[in-house]
């Protein structure tokens, strides 16, 4: 059976509380994080004060782990930097990364000793990935770094987003990464790639039982119907709460400074603030005090009744249902007050 990613659905009680920062937009490679206005490609990238006064925030606030992501985070300049100072305040540290970059030995030289795990994102084999990515030879590129990631002794896994046109290579996938040394494949549900939570299960649970065979394991952003019920107070936060980690433990802090609870399919309302106005700290008790914090409270109270109850879907994207519960607030009060 796969096990899910503890980043995307566990509070403390499970996993280690987590802290996701893209400190950049900017990819080599052909990416959905950029936002395109008039044709011309908009560069958001966090400066390096905000990134050491949040990873600090994030640190005395119960936060034990930091997953740096983008865009691609080797061309952010201020990198080393943040690797370091999330070291120094004893973040355990994993790096999301395309892969085509960790070749060039001024880059990676200087990162490679502050890395705790690394992931590496595909998009299929080969040609497929190539396509997705638009850029020839970009699978076979990441494919030769690999050799200098097991020469640096950091411990590596896929990721993958499923949809339709890749739903089919998620086998494949495994077996290269049991043949290339990785200690797991990461499947996530894309919400606009035409595949139903039926089907992504589906595909999950034959992958998984390959992977027993072969030694990796594969993790899923995916939460069964029975870890809904047995640990409802891994998704149902109590409020009021004075811990930010009790309603987020996972949180998101975009390039462009803003900082969402949980995940960013969640509304904009919610979002605790921007690190552009004030910091992190200042945002955390103000931000569980207030309507927001309630409001995502009573969404995933609501979320938790529908789902764990007998009949209901086998596994869900926690926060995709969570995001559409919180969308239905007002009509549902609205329903209470009838």
């Amino acid at each position: 059976m796969f096990r899910p990613m503890q980043s995307q659905t566990a509070t403390p009680a499970a996993a280690s509380p987590v802290l996701r920062i893209r400190p950049t937009n900017r990819s080599n490679l052909a990416t959905p994080q950029h936002r395109v206005i008039d044709a011309l490609q908009v560069v958001e990238e966090l400066p390096r004060e905000l990134v050491s006064a949040a990873l600090k925030d994030a640190a005395s606030l119960g936060y034990e782990r930091v997953v740096i992501e983008g865009g691609e985070p080797l061309l952010y300049p201020g990198l080393p930097g943040l690797l370091t100072r999330a070291r120094r305040l004893d973040l355990d540290t994993t790096l999301v990364t395309n892969g085509t970059l960790i070749g060039q030995a001024r880059r990676w030289k200087a990162i490679a000793p502050l890395i705790d795990r690394l992931a590496l994102t595909l998009h299929g084999l080969e040609a497929a990935h190539d396509a997705f990515v638009q850029r020839d030879g970009a699978f076979a590129q990441v494919i030769e770094n690999l050799q200098i990631v097991r020469e640096s002794n950091i411990p590596f896994g896929f990721v993958v987003s499923l949809t339709t046109d890749n739903v089919d290579a998620l086998g494949d996938l495994v077996r290269l990464a049991a043949r290339e040394g990785a200690a797991s494949v990461e499947v996530h549900g894309s919400l606009d790639g035409g595949l139903g939570d039926d089907a992504i299960i589906a595909a999950v649970q034959e992958a998984a039982q390959l992977a027993g065979e072969l030694g990796v394991d594969v993790l899923s952003d995916l939460v069964r119907q029975d870890e809904l019920v047995l640990f409802r107070g891994r998704f149902v936060p109590g409020f009021p709460s004075r811990d930010l980690t009790d309603f987020a433990p996972t949180l998101i802090v975009e390039s462009n400074g803003r900082l969402h609870p949980l995940s960013d399919d969640l509304p904009a309302r919610l979002m605790l603030g921007s690190l552009h106005k004030a910091r992190l700290a200042a945002f955390a008790p103000a931000w569980l005090a207030s309507t927001r914090a309630a409001e995502l409270a009573e969404a995933a109270d609501r979320a938790w009744w529908e789902l764990a109850t007998p009949g209901g879907p086998t596994a869900v994207r926690w926060t995709s249902e969570l995001a559409l519960h919180v969308a239905a607030a007002p009509a549902a009060r609205q329903a209470v007050a009838a």
